[in-house]
């Protein structure tokens, strides 16, 4: 049971994907019967009963509020929502389904039922819009089920790689969204980028170094470099310097040129495609044409 706030209180069900369960719950102002599940034939015969009773309630007063100029509409608009409340037209049940990440209270702010007590006033869309703004979540979708419940259900984004900023570490998604905030310690097993501008590069990186397999666990980081291209930093303590476009030719080449030196610390710049530049650990610099096959000259 968690109260939110000073208002009327609202039973709350939040549930982690994909099992549904139930988290918080709220009492009803007319009553602990009121938050009660109901099914079977009798229950709709009640829900069918309360909105012809609804309808008899508000219909009247809706047309004398048109038939009658109000100088302040709000009295009347409060009085109809403490009628459909009465009625049993009130929000007094939440269901939140699908997320795993995104906490319950922030989905329950999101939602805003302080300002929406029933039915007639609680805007869907403007809720669904504030749910999706939250880090994690992908869509929403806000279903009303009468007389009394307000079903939400989540889709939640999936973190593909860890992006480093300013001394700082964050998850982010496939688009560059950040999800949220990890320590620098911690030890995740996904990409790893770093650099202004990387977050919104890192998934094309990612699938091109994806078709090669056996390059994924070499690379430890991948460094942005002037928002236009990376630098990979090897877990061997050696780099790669890639060009800004031609990617793909050029990881191609760099793989040829690892494969024919063997194991070894060294820098390899292919960001020309006529030539690539191996540096060793001494700083001695060796040239390797596109068809040579082997590396000329260096140790």
């Amino acid at each position: 049971m968690q109260q939110v706030g000073t208002g009327a209180e609202v039973g709350r069900r939040a549930s982690p994907s994909p099992a549904p369960q139930p988290v918080l719950n709220r009492a009803h102002p007319l009553g602990p019967h009121a938050t009660r599940p109901c099914r079977g034939p009798r229950c709709k015969f009640r829900a069918r009963a309360l909105s012809l009773i609804a309808l008899g309630i508000v219909a009247p007063l809706a047309f004398a509020s048109v038939a009658r100029p109000l100088t302040s509409p709000a009295p009347a608009l409060a009085e109809i929502e403490r009628l459909i409340e009465l009625a049993g037209f009130g929000l007094t049940q939440v269901s939140v389904t699908g997320h795993r990440y995104t906490l319950d209270s922030d989905i329950f702010d999101a939602i805003d039922l302080e300002n929406a007590h029933t039915m007639l006033t609680f805007d869907t869309r403007a809720a669904q819009d504030r749910i999706e703004r939250l880090p994690w979540v992908e869509r929403a979708s806000i279903e009303r089920v009468l007389p009394d419940r307000l079903e939400v259900r989540i889709l939640e984004r999936s973190p593909s790689a860890v992006w480093r900023r300013n001394g700082r570490t964050f998850l982010i998604d496939a688009t560059g969204r950040v999800l949220a905030a990890v320590p620098p310690d911690a030890r995740l097993s996904l990409p790893s980028v770093a650099g202004e501008g990387a977050a919104a590069k890192a998934a094309g990186l990612n699938a091109l170094l994806a078709e090669h397999p056996q390059v994924t666990a070499r690379v430890e980081v991948a460094e942005r470099v002037g928002q236009r291209r990376w630098v990979l930093r090897l877990t061997d303590g050696g780099s790669v310097q890639l060009p800004a476009y031609g990617e793909a030719e050029a990881i191609a080449r760099w793989l040829r040129v690892a494969e024919a030196r063997g194991p070894g610390a060294v820098e390899i710049d292919v960001r020309v495609k006529e030539r690539t530049l191996v540096r060793a650990p001494e700083g001695s610099k060796a040239t390797l044409g596109p068809a040579a096959g082997k590396v000329a000259g260096g140790p």
